[in-house]
């Protein structure tokens, strides 16, 4: 198993590939920002995930509407840094 820090190197690369395409808001990009955010809150910074996840919810949202998998996506994570950061003490949303 890989720890937090080689699950954020592992998902900024994969995700930098897909960017050089253009592709920010596929369903693909959008599983790898929600792995970078769950990822980034593992490896305790709660800030910067926290950031990425309300930024990820609102492009989900925008691009693929209410109803979409990848909305539901993004509303997990959203989940997921949140209770990492219960875990850790932290209550900041």
């Amino acid at each position: 198993m890989s720890t937090p820090q080689q699950r954020v190197h592992d998902a900024t690369r994969r995700l930098l590939d897909l960017l050089e395409h253009g592709e920010s808001l596929t369903p693909e990009a959008i599983e790898l920002r929600c792995e970078l955010a769950e990822a980034t809150a593992e490896a305790g910074h709660l800030d910067d995930s926290y950031y990425q996840v309300q930024e990820l919810l609102k492009d989900a949202r925008r691009e693929h509407g209410p109803g979409h998998p990848s909305v539901a996506r993004a509303i997990e994570a959203v989940e997921a840094v949140r209770a990492i950061g219960m875990r850790a003490g932290d209550t900041t949303d």
